[in-house]
Order: C-alpha cells, then structure tokens, then sequence
C-alpha cells in the first residue's frame, strides 16, 4: 500500500475505480440516485488528484533538481556532490528526521569551497523517487554507501548527521569503519531514549501523522489543517523562525517537496523506529554496543544539558520531581553515543543551545565541522580553577 500510495498519480487510480463502483451500483440497480453520491465522491477524489499534480508540476518547474541521479535498488536517488575532491575528505550530511538534502544546504555551501560536500535525498525525499518498503535505518546505511560509490566518493569520507541523521550515520559507520575519516553524531537520536524513554507525543504524531499526510495530500488536502493544530509553544515558533532564517530558500523548497506523498509515505515507514515497539524489532541491527566502532574517530557534538526539553508536553505536564527525572535521563542517554567508539570526543555546543543548536548556531557548527575534516579539531582548555576551590 505505502508503495503505490507513494505515486502522484494514485489519486487518481482511485478515483477511477470509485467511478468504476458508481458505474457498477447503477447497473445493478438501475437507479441513478444510488449510483449519484459515489460518482459525485470520484469526482472530487479525480478533482482534487488533478490539482495535486497541477501543483507538483509547478514545484518541479520552480525547484528543478541541482545535482544528479543515482539507481540503487531499483530506486532513483538524487544527489548534490560539489566542491574538490583533492583536498580532504568527502564530507556527507544528514538532516534530522527524514529530511532531504535541502536541510543541511546552509552548511553545504560554506564547505564545498574546500571540501567536496554531499547531500543525499533518502529515498523518496526531495528530488529522490518512491522508496522501497519497508524503509528502515539500516537498509538505508547501506543504500548510502552505494550511492556513494557510484558518486565516486571512495575515499576517506566524514559522515556527520543530526538528530535520527546521526543515526544513520553511525549505522554507515558501522558498515564500512575503514572509509570513514570522521563520525560526527549532531545530538544524534540515541536508541536507548526510544526503547527506555516515556512515549512521547511528539514522537507519536511523527510515525502515525505522515501516512494521513500522503493519503491527503493525493486529494490536495491538508490532513493537519483537516484535524486542527494546537497552537505551537513560543519557544517551538521561535526556533521555527531561526530554522527559516538560517536555511533561507532551501526552507521554503524542504516544506514543498515534504508535501507529496511519496515522501510522507517514507517517513511514515521509517518512523516506526521511534516507537519502543518499533525500535526493539530492529534493534539489532539499528542499535549499538560498547565499543562497536572500534577506533572510528567519533565527536559527539550537542548541548551540555537538555536545553528546550522543558517545552516538550510529556515534561512539560509531568510533576517536578518526574520531569527533573525525565531531563536527566535525557542529558544521560546523549552521552551513550561516546561508549561506542574507543576515539571519541565529546564537543559541546554553544551556550543555551537546543537539540537544533546547528541552525540557531550555524557559524561556530560550520566552522568545527572544519576543524574535524582538516584534523585540527582540540577541545578548549578547561577554565582555570580559582585558589582554594
């Protein structure tokens, strides 16, 4: 079902074979009022599936693709490698969620003038065609690696990703450890945090809301205006600002490819993982034990406390000493990630930052990211101790 879902043009296929039920409850009963609802139903379905497509042509004509395609897997992957490829390594970049490429652009362009940069659109994100399914993390990793390859990045490449990215990233580590030069894990989604943590209904609207996203959206409609949102927190509008102001035209460009079906039906496959159900069936294969990467060069790069979790509603309605709880276990489970690696690095974010400290702080991310590509990444010295403290 996710599969054919996936396509624009499913809407309508459906609303033909309503049209096709119309017909059929006419002939067998030879009265038209029965047949009339279900023929005015396929209509609007075949209306609203028409202006669907009118509109994903006008996206595809104002954002063309800017790099190129890749087959793997039967699945048509779309990729931006720019910059040269003789003074480093690669450095490929992973957005949160189940972004596309457009959402790392902003650090993209500020490292492509020295390093060769890659942006990859997971599959059915972006510019990439339909995904396979099911879609999970790991298969990912490794269609990543072989989208690689065919890009020609087969030298020494840094991964760096944020947020669920981060997973994938240390999931591509895990893979092929003797091609990465650098793991850098963006306060990456930790395992432990799924199949540990309270259910949160954050997360909870992530896997279940993209399949009614899709479906809607084949019809033109908006599923989240059709349910009614809860007006946003002040701190998750203000961050919604500084995301746009940091991204710039990419942000405008992410929100109108999310918007089709295949990438909804995408999201809605792999975000089963945030599920403690979800997490546990693939957690072999997803997740990680002490030590696993071996001597992979791996920085933790996040905020030193769990900056913004206040705003989150399962803390934010939950009795103080329950919610300190719940903050730290967070704070703790971050860390997780520096066990898995005998070389790691721990590199806080600056002051006050959130989860998305990337965007609220894009030059001083930019610029270590540099660092650990050039291999001249040193932690500051610790403040000097006052006497007699």
């Amino acid at each position: 079902m996710h599969g054919f879902l996936s396509n624009d043009w499913a809407g309508l296929a459906m609303a033909a074979g309503v049209a096709a039920i119309a017909g059929a409850l006419f002939l067998a009963t030879r009265r038209g009022w029965v047949a009339t609802p279900v023929l005015l139903l396929a209509a609007a379905m075949a209306v609203g599936s028409g202006i669907h497509l009118y509109r994903v042509a006008e996206m595809e004509r104002l954002y063309p693709a800017p790099g190129t395609f890749v087959e793997v897997d039967g699945q048509k992957i779309h990729v931006l490698a720019e910059g040269p490829d003789n003074t480093g390594p690669a450095i490929v970049l992973f957005g949160g969620g189940h972004a596309p490429g457009t959402s790392m652009r902003f650090i993209h362009d500020a490292l492509k003038t020295q390093y060769r940069s890659v942006l990859i659109d997971r599959p059915g994100m972006g510019w990439s065609g339909p995904a396979r399914f099911p879609v999970s993390t790991a298969s990912e990793a490794k269609q990543m690696w072989e989208v690689l390859d065919k890009v020609g990045a087969k030298g020494p490449v840094m991964l760096a990703g944020h947020s669920f990215g981060g997973l994938l990233a240390a999931n591509m580590a895990r893979l092929r450890p003797e091609r990465v030069h650098a793991l850098v894990v963006m306060d990456a989604t930790p395992p432990d945090v799924i199949l540990y943590g309270p259910r949160l209904e954050e997360l909870s609207s992530l896997s279940s809301d993209p399949w009614w996203n899709g479906f809607f959206s084949l019809f033109a409609l908006d599923y989240q205006a059709l349910k009614g949102q809860p007006e946003a927190a002040p701190a998750y509008a203000d961050l919604e600002r500084k995301i746009a102001a940091t991204m710039g035209k990419s942000n405008a460009i992410q929100k109108a490819y999310a918007t089709r079906p295949r990438a909804q039906m995408a999201a809605h496959s792999i975000f089963r993982e945030l599920t403690p159900q979800g997490m546990a069936a693939v957690g072999y294969e997803t997740g990680f034990f002490e030590g696993e990467l071996g001597k992979v060069p791996l920085y933790l790069f996040a905020p030193q406390n769990a900056v913004g979790l206040s705003d989150v509603s399962t803390i934010r309605n939950a009795e103080q000493r329950e919610a300190q709880r719940l903050q730290d276990f967070y704070t703790v489970a971050r860390e997780r990630y520096l066990d898995y690696s005998k070389n790691s690095t721990r590199i806080i974010a600056p002051a006050d930052s959130s989860h998305n400290f990337l965007y609220e702080h894009p030059v001083e991310t930019i610029d270590v990211l540099r660092q650990i590509a050039a291999g001249t990444y040193a932690p500051p010295a610790p403040a000097p101790q006052e006497p007699g403290k």
